[in-house]
């Protein structure tokens, strides 16, 4: 039988691994990915396993990566880090599962903003 508790253990180690060796541009657009990813599950029941995942890794990520992200952004990065805990204390609600999706979806984009990996004209288009 599989350690399923080990399994997720060196999953979250090799996260860890890629995301330290990159600039806080890529780290924040790995966040930026998971988010996203969040928002296009969270809306999939047979998919909340992964989305609780994802949740947990979103918010990994920013506890990774606040110390090379310029300072003025810490409180949003921190907000967002609290954000993603709680709904994971929460989530499947089948009621919330939408503003879930919405929500890391705006997460997402502001996330890209932030690392200048997103423009004013991409914010308006979606």
């Amino acid at each position: 039988m599989f350690n399923l508790k080990a399994i997720d253990n060196m999953k979250r180690d090799a996260l860890y691994e890629r995301i330290k060796t990159q600039t806080w541009q890529q780290q924040l657009g790995n966040l930026a990915s998971t988010l996203a990813t969040i928002s296009t599950q969270a809306t999939i029941s047979q998919q909340d396993k992964l989305t609780s995942y994802l949740l947990r890794d979103a918010a990994l990520i920013i506890e990774w990566c606040a110390k090379n992200v310029p300072e003025s952004f810490h409180p949003e990065l921190a907000a967002r880090q609290k954000e993603c805990l709680a709904w994971r204390k929460v989530f499947p609600l089948e009621a919330t599962r939408n503003l879930l999706s919405i929500h890391t979806r705006y997460q997402s984009d502001r996330i890209l903003e932030i690392a200048s990996l997103l423009n004013e004209e991409e914010i308006v288009r979606s």
